[in-house]
């Protein structure tokens, strides 16, 4: 199998990274490892959030997130710039919480799709 047939997704766009790293699949491993394993935590933070809101925390995450789902070809983007803004807006929690409702789910998908990803690329 190769690279082509494995970097195909009904959840992620990968556009992006086709453009970039379509025959380097050493580069492939390491920018998805990368987003695994910086990604997870924060979405599990802001998972937590839905529960119980830390603007900050809310803030900070979707600020440092804007450019990996950007690259990663998640489809929440504007709408995970639009939480940072509400979040350093002290929008109501429900604002926020309905948001998140939305976001995390996919960031949820985007995970579970690039592990499955990574796992084919790491048996090639």
């Amino acid at each position: 199998m190769d690279i082509q047939k494995i970097l195909t997704s009904d959840v992620v766009d990968l556009t992006s990274l086709k453009a970039f790293f379509s025959s380097d699949k050493d580069s492939l491993i390491q920018l998805i490892g990368v987003y695994l394993s910086d990604t997870t935590p924060r979405v599990e933070t802001l998972d937590a959030s839905i529960t119980n809101v830390d603007y900050d925390a809310v803030r900070s995450i979707c600020h440092f997130l804007k450019s990996s789902l950007g690259l990663m070809g998640v489809s929440c983007l504007n709408e995970i710039a639009e939480l940072e803004k509400q979040a350093q807006n002290n929008e109501p929690e429900e604002v926020i919480k309905d948001r998140l409702n939305y976001v995390v789910p996919i960031c949820k998908a985007s995970l579970v799709e690039y592990k499955i990803i990574l796992d084919k690329l790491e048996a090639l």
